[in-house]
């Protein structure tokens, strides 16, 4: 399915009925390219001035970010995830507002969506060790098979959150791509806890199940709080951007950024005091996002 706000308002009304159709049935819906490449190409670059602040306010710091999720694997380090992330970047913040996410949203939940939390993750390989971060103790880049519902039950969020999925890099098998099963949404399968974390328990469901989620980059991936998904280790060398935003519908009243504000408040002054060393010229960036060419896709 192919669209962006380019479309006529009939078009793309008839685009959202169908996501809203697909989703009720398999707990997902994917709209291919609904961002434009230019536009893909900006998230992308946004991507690499966050990964930068948040790297090199940690090496200025001798402390890791709270925001920052990074690991050492058999290859070398490997980015996992940034979070939370607006309040980094005002065009990723005006994303989250935009109509090709909260259009198919307000369909979906029959409500007014209200963001609930954002995460950026990157799979993004560093070809070059950066010296004094703590990885911890973790070498796996992948996710187990879980719901986000098993995370979110714990702070009696609503069941009715969704997440919405953009791909800011071409998602191919190599790359670790997001992993589901159509139709899970319909039953919320146990968990337990792992070292990855909380993991669907064995025997609920087929671990050799499911398919992959391979999309151009632009492309936004629509799914259900109760959809189990997972994703295997990126062995491609480049990155897997992946900017995931949830909201929840208005009538559940969770309150503004309660999910996501704590981290903010603690993670922010350590970032501003981070600028002004570099501003002057206490600290001296050591740190560059490196490029990657996108795949052909």
């Amino acid at each position: 399915m192919v669209g962006n706000l380019g479309l006529p308002v009939n078009r793309r009304m008839i685009v959202v009925e169908k996501l809203a159709e697909q989703f009720a049935e398999e707990g997902y819906a994917i709209w291919e390219r609904a961002f434009e490449p230019e536009e893909a190409e900006r998230m992308r670059e946004e991507a690499d001035s966050i990964l930068e602040l948040i790297i090199n306010s940690t090496i200025a710091h001798g402390r890791k970010s709270g925001r920052l999720d990074i690991l050492e694997t058999e290859a070398g380090q490997l980015v996992r995830k940034i979070q939370p992330i607006n309040d980094l970047s005002l065009y990723l913040a005006r994303v989250s507002e935009d109509a090709r996410l909260l259009d198919p949203l307000r369909t979906i939940m029959g409500d007014e969506p209200v963001l609930m939390e954002e995460k950026l993750n990157y799979k993004e390989p560093l070809p070059e060790k950066v010296p004094g971060i703590d990885c911890g103790g973790r070498v796996d880049d992948r996710f187990p098979i879980h719901s986000d519902w098993a995370y979110y039950k714990a702070q009696d969020y609503p069941q009715t959150i969704v997440s919405s999925a953009i791909a800011f890099d071409d998602c191919s098998p190599d790359t670790g791509p997001l992993h589901i099963w159509p139709g899970s949404h319909r039953e919320d399968l146990p968990h337990e806890r792992n070292h990855l974390g909380l993991e669907v328990i064995p025997g609920h469901i087929d671990p050799e199940g499911g398919i992959d989620v391979l999309a151009p980059a632009g492309s936004v991936m629509f799914f259900h709080s109760l959809l189990v998904h997972n994703s295997r280790p990126n062995v491609s060398g480049r990155p897997r951007r992946l900017m995931i935003y949830s909201h929840y519908p208005e009538a559940a009243d969770m309150g503004h950024d309660v999910r996501n504000g704590p981290r903010r408040l603690e993670e922010s002054p350590f970032e501003w005091e981070y600028q002004r060393m570099r501003q002057s010229g206490i600290f001296e960036d050591v740190f560059s996002a490196p490029v990657f060419e996108q795949s052909a896709a």
